[in-house]
């Protein structure tokens, strides 16, 4: 490597060791410190502030390995990675860390990093978590009450899913579990494909949500479903797309 590409590494990394050193004492913790008021939640706010001054240094460190030379699908990869691995700590409710998580299992994906034998693997978790998810809405259709006090949004109507719906849903959940099966370990036609192309599909809109009571969009995340549903549901939605996903590739 040049003398000009090693002076342009370390002040990428100075610059991002500053920033967030920096920023963190001079502007972020002074600022959390003063009364503020904004439409938004404040504990959220304060969140967002932080993780993303903060990716700001690492991207600054991944330019840095890259200028030095190192292959940068890898790079960029572990940056999205660990990016998303940061969001999804503070503020799992925020859609920008499955964008991460995605971006970065392609680089993976694009250097040979996730084998088969991995995209198994996450297949056949995903199809555990499927069935489990299906033995929860029988439980619940049976008259089980774990966890149902947070499983359904506050909204005006009082819309009550009853047992049968909650079984459909149940019997919905395993068929996709066999699909899922089929297209990981089997060699399915290509209807197969698609119904569970689109069962990913399905799955994704959940994630995005309705701009109101659901997804990462949703406006409500401080009643019992809106924190359920930042903290296990959307999350636990995400990652059944990405597995049911790698049991396609």
């Amino acid at each position: 490597m040049s003398t000009p590409e090693v002076i342009i590494a370390v002040c990428l990394v100075l610059l991002g060791i500053a920033h967030s050193a920096l920023g963190e004492r001079e502007l972020l913790q002074p600022l959390f410190a003063t009364e503020w008021k904004i439409d938004t939640p404040r504990w959220a706010v304060e969140k967002i502030f932080r993780f993303a001054w903060h990716l700001t240094s690492i991207a600054w460190f991944t330019l840095a390995g890259i200028v030095l030379g190192l292959a940068y699908l890898p790079v960029v990869g572990i940056m999205c990675i660990a990016s998303a691995a940061i969001i999804f700590v503070m503020l799992r409710g925020h859609l920008a860390w499955p964008l991460f998580l995605l971006a970065g299992l392609a680089a993976f994906y694009a250097e040979g990093w996730i084998t088969n034998g991995l995209l198994q693997t996450s297949a056949g978790v995903t199809i555990i978590a499927l069935v489990a998810a299906a033995a929860l809405h029988l439980y619940w259709a049976l008259g089980g009450t774990w966890m149902l006090d947070r499983a359904l949004p506050e909204v005006e109507s009082d819309f009550s899913p009853g047992p049968w719906l909650t079984s459909a849903v149940a019997g919905a959940l395993l068929a996709f579990a066999g699909l899922v099966a089929f297209a990981g370990f089997g060699d399915p036609p290509t209807a197969i494909r698609w119904l569970v192309m689109a069962g990913v599909a399905v799955l994704t809109i959940r994630a995005v949500g309705d701009n109101k009571v659901a997804g990462f969009t949703k406006q409500d995340h401080d009643s019992p479903f809106g924190r359920a549903d930042d903290r296990y549901f959307t999350p636990l939605i995400v990652f059944l797309a990405l597995g049911a996903t790698g049991a396609l590739i």
